[in-house]
């Protein structure tokens, strides 16, 4: 054991690194013996559970630069995981796909202007079970039987379920008393007021003067429409008013039982209208009281009750 000792020491002084005992699959020398490529595979033989490594060493003169072949994901039916490579070796580990004979192809190396091709060759990778010796008389497995329950099991099982439908009705108890009334859907004049409201709160009058009222005006116009069926947002101000005057319109209106008219004259509709074109259409910049006088109008308006 004193030469082992000795030879790990001498190449530990020398820098020397000391890989896995590999076995030679492929050898070339040149000629004049200078330029030199073994390709080594550990463990020999692979087993389709063992994870493979293939070492190329090269050796060639110094000041030779080496460059090694190029390796993609795959080599053969081998799943390439790791490459390493130093100045002349190149370590690949592998992982075999499948049990069987799988090619590793030539292999070209080059050294400075020298060349030194590997020739192909393959590999047998065994599986991890020799089928034609395996047996399972010797696994010595033997199986106890099963006991049967107890009564102290049925009881438990009992007691669970019991437990599950007690928490199931207090469930479907408490559902019960939380649900809401019945929610009624609100009218039209309940939504545009909810509207004007909302249009109110966003103080656009502030920012926005001319979004303001035509906001206002469409908000008038879809409560009309909904009252009457008259599409009232597609008409100007005159058609708008000439439509809503109109005596068969209530007619026709009463007809689908919708409310057929408003109490009062329309005098406080048509000077809103009118105030609202002046600022959309003539770029009339109203005052404070202005716009205060005209939201107050249509609410007016929209609050008056409906006759039928």
């Amino acid at each position: 054991m004193l030469w082992i000792r000795l030879f790990i020491g001498a190449a530990m002084i020398t820098g020397c690194s000391l890989s896995v005992v590999a076995d030679p699959l492929s050898q070339a020398v040149s000629g004049d013996g200078q330029y030199r490529a073994t390709l080594s595979l550990s463990p020999n033989p692979p087993r389709l559970a063992n994870t493979i490594t293939l070492t190329l060493d090269v050796t060639c003169p110094e000041g030779e630069i080496v460059e090694f072949p190029p390796f993609g994901e795959r080599i053969g039916e081998l799943d390439i995981v790791d490459i390493k490579t130093t100045d002349r070796q190149l370590v690949l580990t592998a992982i075999p796909r499948r049990a069987g004979t799988t090619p590793i192809w030539a292999m070209t190396i080059r050294c400075g202007q020298r060349q030194i091709d590997l020739s192909a060759v393959e590999l047998d990778i065994a599986a991890e079970i020799d089928s034609e010796n395996a047996s399972l008389d010797d696994i010595g497995l033997t199986a106890e039987p099963i006991p049967e329950p107890t009564w102290h099991i049925y009881v438990i099982i009992a007691a669970l379920i019991l437990a599950a439908m007690f928490l199931l009705w207090l469930l479907l108890r408490r559902r019960r008393t939380e649900l809401p009334e019945e929610i009624h859907p609100l009218s039209a004049q309940e939504l545009a007021l909810r509207r004007l409201a909302a249009l109110l709160e966003s103080r656009k009058h502030e920012s926005d003067v001319k979004g303001f009222f035509v906001e206002l005006s469409d908000i008038v116009r879809w409560y009309v429409e909904r009252l009457t069926g008259i599409r009232a947002p597609e008409m100007t101000t005159e058609e708008f008013l000439h439509k809503i005057a109109e005596p068969a319109r209530w007619h026709r209106s009463r007809s689908n039982q919708q409310p057929t008219g408003f109490s009062g004259s329309l005098k406080t509709l048509a000077p809103f209208l009118e105030a609202a074109d002046v600022v959309k259409f003539a770029k009339h910049v109203p005052t404070d009281e202005e716009m205060m006088l005209a939201f107050r109008r249509a609410e007016s308006f929209i609050r008056e009750e409906v006759r039928e």
